[in-house]
């Protein structure tokens, strides 16, 4: 007898009663343990001939699904984190399972690396992760629950998971949320302070395209740190002229690009400029990089431009953060289908030719998913110049510092075809392309301006 056979009093759904009774179906997966017995007649169920009753019986049973799946592949991540060996999966280590794991899932590194360590944080939690399994709680509760006790001894972290997951079941998040913070405070054998240097660790900045030619720019920070910023930018903020439009969040926001436009344009007090320290990479100054196309850019299309670390942007932004009088032009010729085909040494100071477009070709690092500027990578030989691979642009391409170590230290294999693109396996045999990168086409010579006799070369080139 089935799980579902069994939990449902017998009672086990085929396809077509879901399509001759779907409300009953709906109800009977709400209430029964989620499971493979469960999918099959509740995908059958179609929504439109639910009533309103059924659609949210649908939603819970649907729901509870999720987490069991979500159970089951928490399950398999910790058996791939386990069979890395030793070794914590969130550092630098030498077992790359997060590779393996984002190249199957088409993640970045950082968020396989999340998946991993928290499919590990969870089987320590055998009861949090049952609970997810059943469909109890969510994958969110689990999740908050495991990051909470992380830092506690075991014996705590058992005294607090069982205290909050008693009423879990009921509870929404946020509710969840205050009364694990509580039970984590009154379990803790860690001084406040202990837990702030514990807290320090994960400060960090992240930014996150949210698109319409917007970005989010997010901070963890220790309280004073934050409180150091906001308290610059407000004195930023309120220096407005008569007229000035903006909201203050408005001023708020441009005041805090403001702050970094100096630092990378070198305008520091006297002789703060030589010493700076700002990093450089292959030679070259820290720079925003925009990518138009120039039929874009004279107006004559509406092409999207590429912002570097962001993607793309409405071209009407594009075009006026190319008019920014302070940037450098850089030709780069285009092929048909977007991909570079030479790199123009018009800058203020002439380019290192090939490592130049190498980093104008590529964009980012060329393994999978990875979203590291080229200009921060190394330029690594795909046939390695030991084994005779000439140093050539077809032969070279960039890596990260942890991808170019796992193109020599692991199984992992590398192959570049013809037209950019890089052909991935992995050591267990699995193949992944990684396409090459692409640029904005320029269609001037499609228009009166740009197919003029006698000007192949139109401004401002």
């Amino acid at each position: 007898m089935s799980e579902a056979c069994e939990l449902g009093g017998g009672y086990l759904p085929t396809v077509m009663d879901a399509d001759l009774d779907p409300d009953g179906v709906a109800a009977w997966a709400a209430h029964v343990a989620p499971g493979s017995a469960v999918i099959t007649p509740l995908a059958a169920v179609a929504a439109r001939r639910l009533s309103p009753a059924g659609r949210v019986d649908a939603l819970r049973a649907l729901d509870k699904q999720i987490g069991w799946l979500q159970a089951q592949q928490h399950k398999l991540l910790a058996a791939m984190a386990a069979d890395a060996g030793p070794g914590s999966v969130d550092a630098v280590d030498k077992h790359w399972v997060r590779e393996e794991v984002a190249a199957a899932l088409r993640l970045s590194g950082p968020t396989a690396t999340d998946r991993l360590c928290l499919a590990q944080a969870l089987t320590r939690r055998p009861a949090t992760l049952a609970m997810l399994e059943q469909g109890q709680i969510s994958s969110h509760h689990a999740r908050a629950l495991a990051e909470a006790v992380n830092a506690l001894d075991d014996q705590a972290a058992a005294r607090v998971e069982a205290q909050v997951l008693a009423h879990a079941e009921n509870q929404s998040l946020a509710t969840f949320r205050r009364a694990l913070n509580r039970a984590v405070l009154a379990a803790a054998p860690h001084t406040v302070e202990q837990q702030h240097e514990q807290a320090l660790i994960r400060r960090r900045v992240v930014l996150t395209t949210v698109g319409d030619g917007m970005s989010e720019l997010w901070a963890l920070l220790p309280a004073d740190g934050a409180a150091t910023v906001m308290t610059a930018l407000d004195a930023l903020a309120v220096r407005t002229q008569p007229g000035d439009p903006r909201t203050a969040d408005q001023r708020r926001a441009d005041a805090l690009v403001q702050l970094a436009v100096p630092i990378l344009h070198g305008d520091l007090h006297g002789d703060q400029r030589d010493s700076a320290g700002l990093p450089q990479q292959h030679g070259m100054r820290p720079a925003v990089q925009v990518t138009v196309a120039l039929s874009t850019l004279l107006g004559l299309d509406e092409q999207p431009g590429e912002l570097g670390r962001v993607g793309p942007i409405p071209a009407a932004l594009a075009r006026r953060i190319a008019a920014d009088p302070t940037g450098t032009w850089r030709r780069l010729v285009i092929d048909e289908r977007g991909r570079l085909l030479d790199y123009g040494t018009t800058t203020y100071r002439p380019p290192k030719d090939l490592t130049d477009k190498v980093i104008a070709r590529d964009r980012t690092c060329r393994f999978l998913n990875c979203n590291r500027p080229a200009r921060t990578c190394h330029i690594d030989h795909c046939t390695p110049f030991s084994h005779g691979g000439p140093t050539s642009e077809a032969n070279t391409h960039c890596l990260c510092s942890r991808h170019h170590h796992l193109k020599h230290e692991t199984p992992w294999t590398v192959r570049q075809t013809g037209d950019g693109d890089s052909n991935w396996t992995s050591p267990t045999g699995h193949r992944y392309l990684e396409p090459a990168a692409t640029y904005p086409v320029d269609h001037t010579t499609d228009s009166p301006i740009g197919s003029r006799e006698g000007d192949p070369d139109p401004p401002p080139f």
